[in-house]
């Protein structure tokens, strides 16, 4: 994997998601991981949840 896409994806959410998901059907959850996925979904829901309503109101 080319050094600027590891850079990329070690700050992906999605990855994390994945990694959380991965120790949760391994039988050993991490529970920072979890912590985290939980805590970056919720701040992208506030953040982009008004965003999406005003653009659907305007359409």
């Amino acid at each position: 994997m080319p050094g600027w896409l590891r850079g990329f994806v070690a700050v992906n959410p999605v990855t994390r998601l994945v990694e959380a998901a991965r120790g949760l059907l391994d039988g050993a959850p991490d529970l920072g991981r979890i912590a985290f996925v939980l805590a970056v979904s919720g701040v992208l829901t506030l953040a982009l949840a008004p965003v999406a309503l005003a653009l659907y109101r305007r359409a």
